[in-house]
């Protein structure tokens, strides 16, 4: 068990929080080191800015990102978040800080384990919803990639 140091006002950050809300509401928070390189390609003047004066950017260590794969990949939501995402959701798990996002996946993923969430500016999920990527060939069922290991074929990713 991974251990959980959040204290009662901090909340981990998704980089749509980093480009909408002013910076005053961004202190104290924590947000993943590999979000800087994300901002750096959205937004060059707010990187700058975050990155002086802005939240607390940390790295998850490898068991919490484990974690995080773990918990994406029990919903089916693996497939669709990225090496960003899986930082700030593994912050978000290991700490036990609410995650806040927009991204329905990683809310998804936090409903499903029972973990605070909150949106940035949208209203967010109602429901935990799994996913599983499905063959359009041969209709077998992988938790990732883009190509079946079996036939080849494209996987989609379904609602179960």
């Amino acid at each position: 068990m991974l251990r959980q140091w959040c204290l009662a006002d901090m909340e981990v950050l998704d980089t749509a929080a980093l480009l909408a809300w002013p910076l005053e509401m961004l202190m104290g928070g924590i947000c993943a080191e590999s979000q800087l390189d994300e901002l750096q390609r959205l937004s060059p003047s707010r990187h700058m800015m975050l990155e002086s004066q802005g939240p607390r950017f940390e790295t998850p260590n490898p068991a919490a990102i484990q974690t995080a794969i773990e918990a994406s990949k029990e919903t089916g939501d693996f497939s669709g978040l990225s090496s960003v995402d899986l930082d700030v959701l593994a912050l978000a798990l290991s700490t036990g800080c609410t995650l806040v996002t927009d991204d329905y996946r990683m809310q998804n993923v936090c409903q499903h384990r029972g973990h605070p969430w909150r949106g940035v500016v949208q209203e967010g999920v109602r429901e935990v919803r799994k996913h599983a990527l499905v063959c359009v060939g041969c209709g077998a069922t992988q938790t990732e990639g883009e190509n079946c290991p079996d036939c080849g074929s494209p996987l989609n990713l379904k609602r179960v």
